[in-house]
């Protein structure tokens, strides 16, 4: 399923339209209706001071099985999310560059979002097949808030949701909360209707947080937190707790001084770095440089680690040892199946030495067998023996049977993944890891 909060932000900078119906001298309005028409002017007047904006995305996703259950923590996933040229575009964590990518085609796994309330929000305010209703006042946050619920038809806006077991497209309705007296947005809430039946989904809610936060001295209005909830219909559910921080002007840079700067020679030009290009089938003995703690560790977070020994390929020495690998988590899942335990996946980019770097994809073969860490889990278990008496002089026995069960990680490519049993666990550096370099997929 695939929902984004960071967008409601830039649907709602660029909602534009007017207002419901003209005020008559003879006919006044009712006051639902002017305020309505204020809480439009009031975000069309903020479009044009909106420049381009990015923030630190922080998803906490939880699951579990059913309403009985308490819900237990999956991961974390960070990522840096911007509104460039009117369009949600995403990369981890201290990235170069954005990607045009949906978070689902970075993270590769569990519940993430896209684009999708640009679209509801336009919609809602301006596509024309909306209907909205005055609900009340209600207290919100400790204030009076405006209510107004909105239903949009299925021919008016579609949100395609795809889980597994079957995809398809729902209708969307919800509220919207604006403050009484400055009628800023407040809340935005949405939840799927006219959900089709080869559709294995019960129930999808969702809701944006909104408030003011200053950036290089303007002061804004911006999404807070979020949170998605998703109900599947064999009672399986997520949830997903999103906050948003460190929000910036999109390159905007800044630089302060206090005194004159001194004359200084300019320094020599960097040697340019050979590039190596890793064929496949390249093995590499690669050891952990950093620590990866479960209780601090994030999925997007940055891990290096460096070569144990020369990457070789037909005699020829491509990349020496002691070459630093560029990487990051990209999966740290929680689970119960067989015994507690972490699903980990490491992803190794880039290889870097004084003089050489290589762009690397490839896979996990091998890892150093510590306490808890291997490629698979193993569970095994022993049935009550069956005891076979003593008969016509011939002595009893005894039979055990024993069961194991296996279970293998799910592969995502470009990743190595692997099993760490318990519920917290500390990888250590100089952990050893053997990987092999395969042929990157084609575009």
């Amino acid at each position: 399923m695939n929902l984004s909060a960071f967008s409601a932000f830039c649907a709602l900078l660029f909602i534009a339209g007017p207002p419901l119906a003209a005020q008559s001298h003879t006919s006044p309005l009712p006051p639902e209706v002017l305020n309505l028409s204020r809480i439009r002017r009031l975000v069309t007047s903020s479009a044009a001071q909106v420049p381009d904006y990015a923030c630190l995305q922080t998803v906490q996703r939880f699951a579990r099985r059913s309403p009985t259950q308490p819900f237990r923590p999956l991961d974390t996933v960070q990522l840096e999310v911007a509104i460039i040229a009117n369009k949600e575009v995403y990369s981890w964590p201290g990235a170069e560059t954005f990607e045009d990518l949906s978070p689902g085609a970075i993270v590769s796994a569990g519940t993430v979002s896209t684009g999708e309330f640009i679209q509801l929000l336009r919609a809602v305010f301006t596509g024309g097949t909306s209907t909205i209703t005055w609900h009340g006042v209600e207290t919100l946050h400790g204030r009076p808030a405006l209510r107004y619920d909105w239903k949009l038809p299925l021919f008016g806006h579609q949100t395609h949701v795809s889980l597994q077991g079957g995809s398809g497209v729902v209708s969307q309705a919800g509220s919207f909360w604006a403050d009484a007296e400055s009628f800023e947005l407040l809340r935005l809430e949405s939840h799927a209707d006219e959900i089709p039946p080869g559709l294995p989904l019960a129930e999808m809610v969702s809701r944006i947080d909104y408030g003011r936060m200053t950036i290089h001295g303007r002061e804004i209005w911006f999404p807070q937190s979020a949170e998605l909830h998703l109900v599947k219909t064999d009672g399986m559910e997520t949830r997903n707790l999103i906050e948003f921080s460190h929000c910036r002007q999109y390159g905007a840079q800044s630089e302060l001084r206090f005194d004159d700067p001194a004359p200084t020679t300019p320094a020599p030009a960097p040697v340019p770095l050979q590039r190596v290009i890793l064929p496949a089938g390249v093995s590499l003995d690669v050891r952990l440089e950093v620590e990866i703690d479960s209780a601090i560790a994030r999925v997007g977070q940055p891990v290096t680690a460096r070569l144990g020994a020369d990457a070789v390929h037909r005699g020829k020495t491509l990349l020496p040892a002691g070459a630093l690998i560029h990487g990051r988590i990209r999966r740290l899942e929680r689970s119960s199946e067989l015994a507690p335990h972490f699903v980990v996946g490491l992803e190794f980019t880039s290889i870097e030495s004084d003089s050489a770097r290589a762009r690397f994809y490839g896979q996990l073969e091998r890892i150093q067998s510590i306490a808890g860490v291997s490629l698979t889990l193993r569970r095994s278990s022993q049935d009550k023996p069956i005891e076979f008496p003593t008969t016509a002089g011939a002595p009893g026995f005894r039979v055990h049977r024993s069961q194991s069960e296996v279970l293998f990680a799910r592969e995502i490519p470009g990743v190595g993944s692997f099993f760490v049993s318990g519920e917290r666990f500390k990888l250590p550096k100089g952990l050893r890891m053997t990987w092999r370099s395969t042929e990157a997929p084609r575009p």
